[in-house]
């Protein structure tokens, strides 16, 4: 049965009770990852996946609670055993980076006894094999400018949304974002919408949902248990009953 798994529903402050960014989509039992953030490999395991069926991995952008387990998940793959093609999917910016990086912690990809590779993607890339994908950028760096600009740093500021369809069934997986604005044009007619709220407007966001047609809509990327159920009493008023708050090892059914 195909299904997307939520590893990880944290914010960007690390929490005892919730891992960092990290989801599964499952296809004929075939694993893609979106994002490897802290906790997300322990997680994989404790869900009952298999490494030796991962073939993908997506970064969404390079904030650590989204990427920086993706050493620890390709580490976890190669002693496994694995022995197919696996490639990771990296905005732009990240591709040299990257390849330093795993040179540097001695992951080898000349010791690999299989495939790999780097592919760098930006917005409007697509990908299709056992589902679709397309990469649509978001605002959700840009507040770096100032200071990239100042220091004349390589970062492009690339972070970026999914379209995905499995099947007949559309996601999209909202990733980070700069405000409601990056994604709010891509939301009718999907089955679900994995949305974090931490970055924009909640009163936005109640008052735009009701005007689309979406079977559900995940809330993750959750901050403290005080906020948590702060947003469960926002929620409660809003009176809308297709929201759900999203928990570490949650399951949807595509």
């Amino acid at each position: 049965m195909n299904s997307y798994t939520i590893l990880g529903s944290s914010s960007g402050v690390p929490q005892a009770g919730r891992n960092s960014s990290g989801y599964v989509i499952n296809v004929n039992g075939r694993l893609t990852l979106i994002d490897c953030g802290g906790g997300t490999t322990s997680s994989f395991l404790r869900r009952g996946f298999n490494p030796l069926a991962i073939e993908n991995i997506f970064i969404t952008h390079t904030h650590p609670d989204h990427v920086c387990e993706l050493p620890l998940m390709i580490q976890m793959i190669y002693v496994n055993g694995f022995d197919k093609k696996l490639t990771v999917y990296v905005p732009v910016e990240f591709v040299e980076p990257l390849k330093i990086y795993l040179r540097s912690v001695y992951l080898l990809k000349e010791k690999f006894p299989f495939e790999f590779a780097i592919v760098g993607y930006s917005d409007g890339f697509k990908f299709n094999n056992e589902f679709s994908l397309e990469a649509v950028a978001n605002s959700h760096l840009n507040h770096y400018r100032e200071w990239i600009e100042k220091y004349s740093m390589p970062n492009k500021m690339q972070s970026h949304s999914f379209k995905i369809k499995v099947g007949e069934t559309r996601i999209f997986h909202s990733g980070d974002l700069g405000s409601f604005g990056d994604i709010k044009d891509h939301l009718d007619g999907n089955k679900y919408v994995i949305t974090e709220l931490t970055h924009i407007n909640l009163n936005e966001f109640f008052e735009f949902i009701s005007s689309v047609n979406v079977g559900e809509y995940i809330i993750t990327h959750l901050s403290s248990p005080v906020d948590v159920k702060r947003l469960q009493e926002e929620i409660k008023k809003s009176g809308i009953d297709n929201i759900t708050i999203a928990m570490d090892g949650m399951e949807l059914q595509l």
